[in-house]
């Protein structure tokens, strides 16, 4: 009887919902976490072409490049936050943009780790594809006049 009595709530327990606490709106999250954390990686590589002059934007120091490894980190979890309860618009298309972003973070955190300019550049893009395409599905979808900023 009191082997059962321990079974059930260890049950119990493995049941529970975990403890979360979320203390933030989605909006607060785009805004405070994945945006401004996007704008690291997008910023960090390219070419400018002017008159008699190119220049290469990469990041130079290893500074620079713990920043965009920083920044993709914050991306790869703004991605999990994004699926908690009261944040998710719904469990299909929802989860599946989110793990979208989540692998391109982790990506581009990867290409960082290896001071890989041209596979930043590269996994940056891939970063816009998975941001464009829940924009596309939630963002612009719900509201057609959305000027579309990033």
């Amino acid at each position: 009887m009191r082997a059962i009595l321990v079974l059930l709530l260890l049950l119990t327990a493995c049941n529970a919902p975990p403890p979360f606490q979320p203390a933030s709106t989605l909006e607060e999250i785009m805004h405070g976490m994945v945006i401004p954390n996007a704008e690291v990686v997008w910023d960090s590589t390219g070419t400018i072409f002017t008159v008699g002059k190119t220049e290469e934007i990469q990041p130079r120091s290893e500074d620079g490049w713990i920043k965009v490894e920083a920044a993709a980190t914050t991306l790869a979890e703004a991605g999990n936050a994004l699926m908690m309860e009261g944040r998710a618009k719904d469990k299909t298309g929802w989860y599946e943009r989110c793990r979208a972003l989540i692998e391109a973070a982790v990506s581009v955190r990867k290409a960082a780790k290896a001071r890989d300019v041209d596979a930043l550049f590269t996994q940056g893009g891939v970063l816009f594809e998975a941001c464009q395409a829940c924009h596309f599905a939630y963002r612009f979808e719900a509201d057609p006049k959305t000027i579309r900023t990033h």
